[in-house]
């Protein structure tokens, strides 16, 4: 596999950026991760990025054409001046590694980035060939599972968006973060925090409610499309759907809740799966 080019993101506007950092503040703990998070702003938001990634080793590919790994330390993704900032959530040498699948299509094709609620990040059986349908690259962090400060799991997940968006051209109508029980929770916070990234969220047994007050953010948090998935056997089924009245009560009405008659504190299967995905993309005609 070779090397990925070296490159830069566009920086996003100063307003959006200062709305971003002060929305990171402190938001406490939650029953999955107990673990206080945000106590510092992310600051790869404020400039325009340059990574190099590293060649995924050959043991990490279980399809070398199409699932592969991607390695890179905040010392390699972020200006020198802002390594000291940043190194309250991460430690800049740290190595972090991610699961990358890129469908086989030539038109650009949506994101999916993925939390799991795990320290493995292997793509679930049978979620493949949904990927491919519906024309979406998937990543995921490696060892940033619910044991992990939330803050860290939420910067894991922003710089594999990152990641993607160096190297290849992605629809921006189609980017979505998504993630399973405590993963879900980060997924949530990940897209209320910074809904200028992302267009919409899959909800797998776990989700929180968004913090901020802020009347611009609340603007773009509400815009978008979530699909919430539960099941008759989850555990967590009342906070998901208590969680999703409180979305659609706030004005987040284009929300979908899937509450599925035998699924319990699980995966869904691939059908469910697509289901949610054709919610997400209804607004986009183009997607496959």
């Amino acid at each position: 596999m070779p090397h990925l080019a070296r490159g830069s993101l566009q920086p996003y506007p100063p307003a959006v950026l200062q709305t971003l950092a002060r929305e990171l503040i402190l938001h406490g703990s939650n029953s999955h991760d107990s673990i206080s998070v945000l106590r510092t702003i992310v600051p790869w938001l404020i400039a325009a990025l340059s990574f190099t990634a590293i060649p995924p080793t050959s043991e990490a590919a279980t399809d070398e054409a199409e699932i592969f790994e991607r390695v890179a330390t905040a010392r390699s993704l972020f200006p020198p001046e802002q390594i000291e900032r940043l190194a309250a959530v991460l430690p800049p040498d740290r190595e972090v590694r991610w699961r990358v699948r890129v469908p086989k299509h030539t038109a650009p094709p949506g994101v999916l980035v993925f939390v799991s609620p795990t320290s493995d990040a292997t793509l679930k059986r049978g979620w493949s060939e949904v990927l491919d349908e519906k024309h979406l690259i998937w990543i995921a962090a490696q060892d940033f599972g619910n044991a992990v400060p939330s803050n860290q799991r939420m910067l894991a997940a922003l710089m594999g968006l990152a990641l993607v968006q160096q190297n290849h051209a992605v629809d921006p109508a189609r980017v979505y973060i998504s993630g399973m029980s405590g993963g879900g929770r980060v997924a949530s916070m990940t897209v209320t925090l910074f809904p200028h990234l992302f267009t919409g969220a899959l909800y797998i047994v776990g989700a929180d409610f968004w913090t901020t007050t802020d009347p611009a953010l609340l603007a773009l948090i509400t815009d978008k499309r979530y699909v919430f998935l539960t099941g008759a056997k989850d555990f967590n089924r009342k906070e998901m759907r208590q969680i999703y009245r409180r979305y659609l009560d706030a004005g987040a009405s284009r929300s979908l809740l899937m509450d599925l008659p035998r699924l319990g504190h699980e995966y869904p299967n691939a059908a469910a799966l697509e289901t949610a995905f054709e919610f997400l993309d209804a607004d986009h005609t183009s997607a496959r």
